[in-house]
Formats: structure tokens, sequence, C-alpha cells
């Protein structure tokens, strides 16, 4: 019988490499937090728009939107933060996938919101992989380069 959830004993594949402790220390700090990392958003997506979606699984606390670091516009992600560990669990199980804004979200476990995490790690100020893709999406080429 096949599952329609992830791996339950697989927590991420992403290893932050800015996350300060041993691979088991990251894993707990998974398995503890109430947050969770909501990628390939439209660089449209409001926080409005996260959270009427994310609040389908659980209560939030609060919701941080990533910037590029150089414009601070949005550029493609976010971190949510809930009041239970239950209710984030529930986000990555059944919001995973769905779409937002034209765009299936990715929701995956995160090991906890830290200041300075919300700013695009690239060097023109967005996502890394936006710089080295050769295959872009054309959404978001057109938000990264048109101008509205």
């Amino acid at each position: 019988m096949s599952s329609l959830f992830k791996d339950p004993n697989k927590l991420s594949a992403y290893r932050d490499r800015r996350f300060q402790g041993s691979q088991d220390d990251f894993e707990v700090a998974l398995i503890t937090s109430t947050t969770v990392y909501v990628g390939n958003m439209s660089f449209y997506t409001t926080e409005e728009q996260a959270y009427e979606l994310l609040s389908r699984a659980g209560e939030i606390k609060k919701i941080i939107m990533g910037l590029d670091k150089n414009t601070k516009t949005p550029c493609g992600f976010c971190f949510v933060l809930y009041y239970s560990i239950e209710d984030t669990e529930d986000a990555v199980k059944y919001i995973s996938g769905t779409v937002l804004d034209d765009r299936p979200i990715r929701v995956d476990f995160d090991w906890g919101f830290q200041e300075g995490r919300q700013w695009g790690r690239g060097r023109s100020g967005g996502q890394v992989r936006d710089e080295y893709r050769t295959d872009y999406d054309p959404d978001i080429l057109l938000e990264r380069f048109i101008d509205y």
C-alpha cells in the first residue's frame, strides 16, 4: 500500500549550512521546532495570501516573508511559526504541494527562525538557486526581470 505522506523518518533533505551543531542536533531541532519553511512561492504572493492557506493547518504565531537583501522585495519563500508541533506536522503533510498563486509550494520542517534568515542568500540578493539555474521557470523569470 502506498502512502500519501512523506516518510516520517526523513525529516528534511535540506541541511542549513548556517546551523551550528551536529547532524544529530539538527535533527533534534527539526523534531522540536514549530517552524516550517515554505518555498517556490511567487514573488507576488502576499503575507495575507500565505496566512490564508497556511492557517488551515493550525494557528499561526508569525509569518516572516523572505526578502531580496538588496531591493527588500519578496523573493519566493517564507517562514511560518506555529504554536504547536502538531500544526507544523499538519502543514508539511497536508499543505506541501498545494498551489498558491499558480505555483505548487513546498512546505518543509525548519529548525527555527533566527534574525537574518529572511534575506535571500544569492549574490544578487535573491535566492541562490536562481543564479545557477539554466532552466528558469518562466514565472520566476518574469517576476524577477519585468516591472509591471
